[in-house]
């Protein structure tokens, strides 16, 4: 383990983080010996640079003909990203899309890259899939990771607020009504009629 790895893991070693580290850094090791099954490609654009496996790890040969494995960053979304460099231009790359460009058939040219387990950390190929937007969001939903409705950490109300306002609002009641209703929860008045017609909170009877 590098220094700078080990940085992070002690900035981060409480019981939030560090599960997700170990089962990071089994997967990613950072010696230059090959994993069981592990399969090198050119990264697209930069061949002869870099190259990226299969298990999701990337290999730098700017300063040695032999290379070494690259520590990634681990960004506030939860994804692992790379820098890589050429003629002096340095862009960022998220390692499961380098992953996915290699070894994963975009045959419909979908464009983003769907961690199928969930785990953001698990780069490997076969745990990839390109997806269209939506795809992306029902996954997420569908497995838990993101939040809907009431659920959702900027959701403007509560399950009880919610069926409420679905039970009183009445469109030509002066005091139910969707704009009464609106001043009262201090909201917009659409934010009300998109309760009241079902087309927000739809996880909520």
């Amino acid at each position: 383990m590098n220094d700078r790895m080990r940085k992070w893991l002690e900035k981060r070693s409480n019981e939030k983080y560090l599960p997700a580290y170990q089962a990071f850094i089994s997967v990613y090791p950072f010696g230059l010996e090959d994993l069981d099954g592990e399969i090198w490609e050119d990264v697209e654009g930069y061949e002869g640079l870099y190259e990226v496996s299969n298990f999701g790890r990337v290999k730098s040969f700017a300063k040695s003909r032999k290379g070494r494995i690259l520590t990634p960053s681990f960004e506030k979304t939860g994804y692992t990203r790379v820098i890589l460099s050429k003629d002096c231009d340095h862009k960022k790359f998220s390692i499961h899309r380098l992953v996915a460009m290699a070894f994963v058939p975009n045959p419909e040219d979908k464009p983003e890259v769907n961690h199928i387990d969930g785990n953001k950390l698990n780069n490997y190929f076969e745990n990839l899939e390109w997806v269209t937007t939506s795809e992306n969001q029902k996954h997420s939903l569908k497995i838990g990771i993101a939040k809907e409705g009431a659920e959702h950490p900027d959701a403007k109300f509560t399950p009880e607020q919610v069926r409420y306002i679905r039970e009183v609002c009445k469109i030509n009641d002066p005091e139910y009504s969707a704009g009464a209703l609106a001043r009262k929860f201090n909201v917009g008045r659409t934010a009300i009629l998109n309760v009241f017609y079902g087309r927000t909170y739809k996880n909520i009877d």
